[in-house]
């Protein structure tokens, strides 16, 4: 199967549609990623620069995109490249129900019995 890394603007395009022959070349990597003719590579920082833009640029609420990017990293063939996808899901789930951005999230949900070092009031409440 052939694999390909994805960037942000690949997630922003299939979200927002608002270009349309770039929203119908992500839609089909999408569905090429559904079908299983393509394993598609995610960066966790994509994954988080993808949740800045819908956040900061888009002004999208989480109750919005969070269920689309959950759907998303359901697929099967798409794989993240630097933690499980069951961790990705507690993240996104989590942001839903917090104030906490991602990375502060991902900090949580990744660190074992580390303390986490922040001046973060919302952080420090978790730690």
């Amino acid at each position: 199967m052939k694999e390909l890394v994805l960037d942000t603007n690949i997630f922003i395009r299939y979200l927002i549609e608002d270009i349309p022959f770039q929203y119908k070349e992500s839609r089909k990597i999408f569905e090429a990623i559904e079908n299983g003719t393509l394993k598609g590579l995610v960066s966790i920082l994509v994954v988080n620069e993808t949740i800045w833009i819908l956040e900061n640029y888009y002004e999208i609420k989480r109750s919005v995109y969070i269920p689309k990017l959950l759907q998303i990293f359901a697929l099967k063939n798409l794989k993240i490249i630097e933690i499980a996808k069951e961790v990705l899901s507690l993240i996104l789930k989590s942001m839903e129900a917090s104030r906490l951005d991602f990375t502060d999230l991902y900090l949580l949900h990744t660190s074992k019995k580390e303390k986490i070092a922040s001046f973060d009031k919302d952080l420090k409440s978790f730690n």
